[in-house]
């Protein structure tokens, strides 16, 4: 048997999928960062997750900056193949990102290191300057392991 749906009901559901949409659907050039809880001592910080390039064509990244800390950079680890001992190093800014390109910061792999915490309470927000001249900013989400 099929019921008939009443107006009201119809305009809930509707009501219901509009707000899963907005509030659960990231757009795809979205840059989403992460981190796990630092102590207030400490004064480094690790952050991972993904750098979409939010543009059409091709840019570099410059520099990232962040009002929390001194300074960011990338880094990447590897791991030394005779010795098996991962290393972690620096990579140097520019970092290029080709148009459809996405940068996966990972615990094992590229990541974000942040020295010198200079601020201690608020949101934790990187931005991040283009060589197009655009700047994002990016409020870093704090997850547990």
């Amino acid at each position: 048997m099929l019921r008939k749906i009443n107006i009201t009901n119809a305009g809930i559901l509707l009501l219901i999928q509009v707000n899963l949409f907005v509030f659960c659907h990231k757009p795809p050039g979205a840059i989403q960062l992460w981190t796990t809880p630092v102590p207030e001592v400490a004064k480094t910080a690790a952050v991972y997750g993904e750098i979409r390039n939010p543009f059409a064509s091709s840019v570099e990244i410059q520099t990232i900056v962040s009002e929390n800390y001194q300074s960011v950079e990338f880094h990447e680890t590897t791991i030394d193949e005779t010795s098996q001992i991962a290393r972690m190093r620096k990579v140097e800014y520019p970092i290029p990102l080709q148009a459809t390109e996405t940068i996966l910061l990972t615990r094992s792999g590229k990541h974000l290191m942040l020295y010198d915490k200079l601020k201690q309470s608020g949101d934790l927000k990187l931005e991040i300057h283009f060589s197009n001249g655009e700047k994002r900013t990016v409020v870093v989400e704090k997850k547990t392991l």
